[in-house]
């Protein structure tokens, strides 16, 4: 094996990693918010993984432009309290399984977010595929609503979807700072600052509250703050740097894939057939959107054309090499 090929592997296998962990995080999150409630949980996350993050975004901090400071502070607000909150607290009556797919829908919802709030040029195919993508959510999410009653299901997949909205958000207000400080620096200290508003609820991680807690638990409570968080993000950078972008995010794919197994086979879940139907339109949708866009983006740079666009905040490929957390 050559060196090259070597770097390789090693560039697939720290995406893989990414990836996986990333898929995983649905259920990790649906285990522990049945044991210990989702704002108990949100808190240790979220301390946990400021903690991590402080040493390798104090730099970052102390220069940050003050024009600058802002923005950091609503994109730390989106990622660390817009996303994880309603989801954290969705999952409490929404499968796993099924959130992973809602989930997978973020590009669809940070290409609608960039031609509202950056003008974004957006292939027409691209929006036949995201109208795709939505058919499939509507198919997985149907069976479930006639199965709980007092419309608990209907309100944990409102969330899920609320918390998927505000991540495009995310990413789009973040993606000026990771061009600036560069990918790690900017969500490090994104994620610091989105952590600092669970302070004031930090009273429910007290030793005398988790005294009871499982091993089990405090096993998800690490995967998510250290493993999807932040494990997950460096690895993901480390994959793209090597990679490049475009051929990473073709791994992105297999997130809501991940999920929807990570759900059956850890937590015992069941998919009905009507689910993996959607679930299959889901991701044939938001790949060929992403596919779609892509063209048309490289249309529009080759010598010759009348604009000069950047690769969209919603392409996953280029999402997720900025930096961002799922």
């Amino acid at each position: 094996m050559t060196v090259g090929q070597s770097g390789g592997d090693r560039a697939v296998a720290s995406g893989l990693g990414a990836v996986v962990m990333w898929g995983l995080a649905p259920v990790f999150t649906r285990s522990a918010v049945t044991e210990i409630g989702p704002l108990t949980l949100l808190v240790l996350r979220a301390l946990i993984a400021g903690l991590v993050c402080l040493p390798l975004c104090v730099r970052t901090l102390k220069n940050i432009a003050r024009t600058h400071l802002a923005r950091l502070v609503i994109a730390g607000l989106l990622g660390m309290v817009g996303y994880t909150l309603p989801v954290a607290f969705g999952l409490r009556s929404v499968p796993s399984s099924i959130a992973a797919l809602i989930l997978a829908t973020e590009p669809i919802w940070i290409m609608c977010l960039g031609r509202v709030f950056a003008k974004e040029h957006v292939a027409f195919w691209a929006w036949i595929a995201s109208a795709l993508a939505m058919c499939g959510v509507a198919a997985v999410i149907g069976p479930s609503l006639g199965v709980e009653a007092g419309g608990r299901m209907l309100v944990g997949l409102g969330l899920v979807t609320v918390g998927t909205i505000l991540f495009g958000a995310y990413t789009i207000v973040l993606r000026p700072l990771s061009q600036v400080y560069g990918s790690t620096a900017a969500t490090t200290a994104s994620t610091l600052i989105g952590a600092l508003p669970y302070l004031v609820f930090a009273g429910l991680a007290a030793p005398h509250r988790m005294a009871g807690v499982t091993a089990g638990v405090w096993g998800d409570i690490a995967f998510l703050a250290v493993g999807s968080s932040v494990a997950g993000m460096l690895l993901w950078n480390r994959s793209v740097t090597r990679m490049g972008s475009t051929k990473a995010g073709l791994l992105l794919f297999l997130e809501p894939l991940i999920g929807v197994a990570g759900g059956i086979v850890l937590l015992g879940e069941h998919f009905s057939l009507e689910s993996a139907v959607g679930g299959l339109l889901v991701v044939v949708g938001v790949v060929m959107a992403w596919l779609a866009q892509r063209r048309r983006t490289e249309a529009d740079v080759r010598p010759g054309s009348s604009t000069s666009a950047a690769v969209p905040d919603w392409c996953p490929s280029d999402q997720l090499s900025e930096g961002v957390l799922p």
